[in-house]
């Protein structure tokens, strides 16, 4: 299946999901769901993923839910917000060097307010934190990370600080010029855009293959820095 766009059926029915966040309502119109919204999106990642193989080699796709494509369903383990579903649908494309959760990887997500395309690794493990410190101190690491984030902010992407030290940890001073840098958790870039026309066609293609391609050097500097 070659991907045409997303289906406008599918902001329709995110729009809809929030009102009426329960399984009831689900089933009754999972149809959209099943036979519009998940085909379209692994429709878009296999696309992606093969035209993304001259920059990021060997970019994983795995064709089904709970592979690329993330569930709809929310993990309500640990949340006191029990409603059931995610407002939204999101997938991920990832490095091979390691597993789905702990490589670097491009990943983009549609919800009926806004269009997110961004990469890199949402989390570090500690030892691999304790190796990114360690490579805001090489200047040869520094200077190729300095690259990669000026290519990636050129093309509209932005460092996304979900977690960060308040402080510069040990070993950095408030006055080195990796300080921000130093007090990330994660190191990750992302664009965020209002859906219009666009997203219903190929021109959604186009624009996550630009951002992708604008991560690139950011995705070979996390997996040749921290993950060989």
């Amino acid at each position: 299946m070659n991907f045409a766009g997303f289906p406008e059926t599918g902001v329709s029915f995110f729009k809809e999901l929030a009102g009426h966040n329960d399984q009831e309502w689900f089933e009754a119109h999972r149809k959209v769901w099943d036979e519009e919204i998940v085909p379209s999106m692994l429709a878009w990642l296999g696309e992606l993923s093969r035209n993304l193989q001259d920059v990021i080699p060997g970019l994983q796709f795995v064709p089904r839910i709970g592979g690329s494509l993330y569930r709809l369903n929310r993990d309500l383990r640990f949340s006191k917000d029990k409603r059931p579903y995610r407002n939204s649908t999101a997938a991920l494309l990832w490095d091979p060097v390691a597993g789905k959760n702990d490589s670097p990887g491009f990943y983009f997500s549609v919800a009926p307010d806004e269009v997110v395309f961004g990469g890199g690794m949402w989390m570090f493990e500690e030892a691999r934190l304790d190796r990114y410190r360690k490579r805001l101190q090489n200047e040869a690491a520094t200077a190729r990370l300095d690259a990669a984030l000026d290519e990636a902010t050129r093309a509209g992407l932005k460092i996304d600080a979900q977690e960060k030290l308040t402080k510069p940890p040990r070993g950095f001073s408030s006055e080195h010029p990796r300080a921000e840098l130093s007090k990330l958790k994660g190191l990750t870039v992302t664009s965020t855009l209002l859906p219009g026309q666009w997203l219903f066609t190929r021109e959604a293609l186009e624009k996550s293959e630009a951002a992708a391609r604008a991560y690139a050097p950011l995705h070979a500097w996390l997996r040749d820095e921290l993950c060989r």
